[in-house]
């Protein structure tokens, strides 16, 4: 089985690895925080596990951070992801988990693997113990 891994390795471009590993962490965290938010909403009112346009967001911001070096760019596109995370829940019908993901995704992609999971974790209690209608 190693032989024919090796085989197509060179195929892939540098660092395609570790963009997987990104996009499945992002992907898990988005599925937990999804199930403990959708927790408490009756079945006609729950939306999806896994909502695309805040995957696709939320991995944008972790890829993008992790390629600029910038300490000064960095935030910058960090609050200009929560805002427009913001904007995505404003859309909708007021109910959204774009900024906790952002956040996380940043994270993430800054390598800070433990904050990531620390505030993955309040997350998924805030939503598990806050009522419905505050949310």
């Amino acid at each position: 089985m190693r032989e024919r891994i090796s085989e197509w390795k060179h195929l892939l471009p540098d660092g395609t690895g570790d963009v997987v590993v990104l996009a499945v962490q992002v992907l898990v965290v988005l599925i937990l925080v999804g199930w403990a938010y959708n927790r408490g909403f009756r079945q006609a009112e729950r939306g999806p596990l896994v909502r695309l346009p805040l995957l696709v967001l939320a991995l944008g911001v972790a890829l993008l951070v992790r390629h600029i070096q910038s300490e000064l760019w960095q935030p910058i596109v960090i609050a200009g992801s929560v805002i427009i995370a913001g904007l995505f829940n404003r859309t909708g019908d007021g109910r959204g988990m774009g900024i906790p993901m952002v956040m996380i995704a940043a994270l993430f992609g800054l390598g800070y693997m433990l904050s990531a999971i620390t505030l993955t974790v309040v997350t998924v209690l805030v939503y598990m113990l806050s009522p419905v209608k505050k949310r």
